[in-house]
């Protein structure tokens, strides 16, 4: 007669330990990736947002401005003589190559043309351009004509961040 041997088996081997492990150590290599690139995701979305506010509060302050200077009208295309940027921005075309800039405490600007605090880095670029109304990506001189593109650039430690070009009546 056969006699059965009865052997019970006591913890984990070692392989099976070893498989354990790396399974575990994977899990962590994966969570740690997926953190680091969620986190990368947040500052750049951050940065995109901060840009595109800035830029739009250029779009807003130019809704509010006249497409003619009040006292010159069309004779003068630019910053009128004696005006001071951004103290008096009365029209559009005053912000033909506006720079608002956090480095020479310019800006960046609001809407109401003052400057907002903390935006070190920041900078607003604008340039004004009348185009033709038939073909809006054709510039014609300036005070030519009653289309005007603006475009507002907007940088964050001299790099792009955003870019918002309209088109408003003059």
């Amino acid at each position: 007669m056969k006699r059965k041997t009865n052997t019970s088996r006591r913890g984990f081997w070692i392989v099976e330990s070893a498989a354990a492990i790396a399974v575990i150590g994977i899990g962590v290599v994966a969570l740690v990736g997926s953190q680091q690139a969620w986190h990368v995701q947040t500052v750049a979305s951050e940065k995109l947002a901060t840009g595109m506010r800035l830029a739009t509060e250029i779009r807003e302050m130019s809704l509010l401005l006249p497409a003619n200077d009040p006292i010159t009208g069309t004779a003068t295309w630019g910053v009128e003589i004696g005006e001071t940027i951004p103290l008096d921005i009365d029209d559009l075309d005053d912000l033909d190559d506006a720079i608002f800039s956090a480095s020479d405490s310019s800006g960046p600007i609001d809407a109401t043309g003052e400057v907002i605090v903390g935006m070190a880095g920041w900078e607003q670029q604008i340039t004004v351009h009348c185009v033709n109304p038939f073909d809006i990506t054709q510039n014609v001189s300036d005070g030519s004509s009653d289309a005007i593109r603006l475009e507002v650039t907007v940088l964050f430690d001299g790099v792009e961040t955003a870019r918002l070009p309209w088109i408003a009546p003059r």
